[in-house]
């Protein structure tokens, strides 16, 4: 009887184990997964209204998701989940009348580098060398 109770014993401890969600065997490696446009702030910089819809498609790529019954409305999507669990993700939203480009929504687009910024706003100091 006791050789059959280790066996059965070993076994249910190793299923517990197994299905333990928080158990990560040290040392595996987890990959990044990116999935669809990455989104830049020089391509966002690059948007002018009045473009036409071949010239954003030039400067953003063609659209992740392309609306069949409004096509006055092009969406743009990234993610990135991370090895270690985090998470990012942005979207842009690029709106047109008829063929020509009118504005653009967005969250969690990329911010200006303050190098950028600096230089377009005249009354800030330039350092020297």
């Amino acid at each position: 009887m006791k050789i059959v109770k280790t066996p059965l014993m070993i076994l249910c401890s190793l299923t517990m184990l197994a299905g333990c969600q928080y158990f990560q065997f040290p040392g595996v490696h987890k990959i990044n997964v990116q999935q669809g446009h990455i989104i830049t702030q020089e391509m966002i910089e690059q948007l002018e209204p009045g473009m036409s819809k071949r010239q954003v498609r030039f400067v953003l790529g063609t659209p992740l998701i392309a609306d069949v019954f409004n096509d006055d409305r092009w969406d743009y999507y990234y993610s990135l989940k991370r090895g270690d669990g985090r998470f990012y993700k942005r979207s842009l939203t690029v709106y047109f009348d008829g063929e020509t480009f009118t504005h653009y929504d967005g969250e969690n687009l990329p911010e200006a580098t303050e190098e950028a910024s600096k230089a377009e706003d005249p009354d800030t100091p330039v350092p020297s060398n």
